[in-house]
């Protein structure tokens, strides 16, 4: 039992710490913040491990890249947005076949681009929501394709005998 904590554990920040990266530095800035492929690993981690694992390092790991890459202001809101997308995508398509898996990731792509709409407005104006609307739809369409994709690779290389995270 404490083997298998200890494995979860050690999944959770592997992937929180892999969507970091893929939010930190790959990454194209925008006015208001930028675009990154993390929303990917995000979608797939939520595919692949269920909603309470993709909110925890969806959140941790992207807040954490607003923290550490300069954009300090936006890590409460991307906290909130990153976890909640990864709980609604992993709640509607985890285990479930590729049209519920694209309904949830579709779920997900619709509550990041709101959220960050509504911080874009309250932090600066709601002009600026438009041009973080625009930039964050590339964004989800990529993290749609990504998570489709590296959902099912991403439990074949984690996945160990009957141990998984979750």
């Amino acid at each position: 039992m404490q083997r298998t904590s200890l494995r979860r554990f050690t999944h959770l920040a592997l992937i929180a710490s892999v969507v970091l990266v893929a939010t930190m530095f790959l990454k194209v800035p925008t006015p208001t913040g930028y675009i990154h492929l993390g929303d990917g690993v995000i979608y797939a981690a939520a595919l692949a491990f269920g909603p309470g694992f993709a909110a925890i390092s969806g959140g941790i790991g992207s807040s954490l890249a607003d923290i550490l890459g300069g954009y300090f202001n936006w890590w409460p809101w991307t906290l909130v947005i990153k976890a909640v997308a990864g709980w609604t995508i992993g709640k509607i398509g985890y285990g479930q076949p590729r049209s519920r898996q694209l309904l949830g990731m579709l779920a997900g792509a619709v509550w990041t681009v709101f959220g960050y709409a509504a911080g874009s407005s309250l932090m600066y104006s709601p002009k600026a929501a438009i041009g973080e609307s625009l930039g964050n739809l590339v964004q989800v369409g990529s993290g749609v394709v990504i998570g489709l994709v590296l959902g099912p690779v991403l439990k074949a290389a984690l996945a160990n005998g009957k141990s998984q995270p979750g």
